[in-house]
């Protein structure tokens, strides 16, 4: 998986430092781009955006919520946050690990668990 490398370009960042609160920022990017285009790859395997399709589209509909209520958690986290290296690092490597494995998940079984992400 390429998200760990990702992850690992990011410089350090500290709270008084106005490139850390940057890098943070840029970092945020990133892992939301990630996690969209992996959202965008489960709807278009739904047979709404794909004749082919081979996922049911209440499935991918359904999980693409669950992905939106977890950006929305990690919005709020994000905030909350200290902008610091380790922590703006810690945040979005939880986060993206817990939506990818969560969407992967959705992608090899073709359903959706009956807890959203995090068991939410």
């Amino acid at each position: 998986m390429l998200f760990p490398a990702l992850l690992s370009l990011i410089g350090p960042a500290c709270a008084d430092d106005p490139q850390g609160q940057r890098d943070c920022a840029d970092l945020r990017s990133a892992v939301l781009q990630l996690v969209g285009d992996w959202s965008k790859a489960m709807l278009f395997a739904s047979r709404d955006m794909d004749r082919d399709g081979w996922l049911d589209a209440n499935v991918a509909h359904s999980a693409f919520k669950d992905v939106q209520i977890e950006v929305m958690h990690f919005d709020y986290a994000y905030e909350a946050v200290p902008k610091s290296r380790d922590a703006c690092h810690e945040l979005a490597f939880q986060f993206g690990i817990e939506v990818g494995t969560y969407i992967e998940g959705v992608m090899a079984t073709g359903k959706r668990p009956a807890r959203g992400v995090q068991g939410r």
